[in-house]
């Protein structure tokens, strides 16, 4: 049996599910009170979200469908590192393939777990300014996501929609709180 930190024991584990994306862990734990049991964790690679910052000082937003909780919701670019990639790479990329827009600086805001009680996934969010927007496009150019169009929406309103319950993508909040924090805003 492995003694992990602070009294938890893992005595095995087993591949539940896997896909291109994630796995799915099922560990056999002993809990520090002693108690057997079992934790499942979903075992995804890094992520990123883009926080892109126009002259104008908006903020791009996708409006795309997720399957997930059948409703359309406003969300900051953003995606999973490919395994030859960096971060940087991929947020450049993302903020692209989502929205057509490329940046000449990118900033690094902070890093975050977006479910440390069931999911390892962490996500590294970056400023992105200095924006050509040229390219913006209304539909993303994987055509495999749900986005149904680009929004530009000013720090006030957004302010206004988090405080209304109206954004509510978890990794999208937590990157506004980096840039709002880091940026005084």
């Amino acid at each position: 049996m492995k003694k992990n930190s602070h009294g938890w024991r893992t005595a095995g584990s087993k591949l539940v599910y896997r896909n291109r994306w994630l796995r799915v862990t099922e560990y056999a734990i002993t809990y520090p009170n002693g108690r057997p049991g079992i934790y499942g964790v979903v075992e995804k690679g890094p992520g990123v979200a883009v926080v892109a910052l126009n002259r104008r000082g908006e903020i791009y937003f996708t409006r795309q469908y997720r399957y997930t909780v059948n409703q359309v919701v406003l969300e900051l670019p953003a995606g999973a590192v490919a395994r030859a990639e960096t971060p940087l790479a991929c947020a450049r990329r993302e903020l692209f393939e989502e929205t057509g827009v490329r940046a000449r600086r990118f900033t690094r805001l902070g890093r975050f777990y977006t479910a440390m009680g069931h999911e390892n996934a962490e996500i590294i969010a970056y400023l992105a300014e200095g924006l050509d927007e040229s390219g913006l496009s209304h539909a993303n150019k994987e055509h495999d996501e749900g986005i149904l169009g680009i929004e530009a929406l000013p720090l006030a309103r957004i302010k206004q929609l988090i405080a209304k319950g109206r954004i509510r993508c978890g990794i999208t909040l937590a990157a506004l709180n980096l840039f709002f924090t880091r940026k005084g805003r």
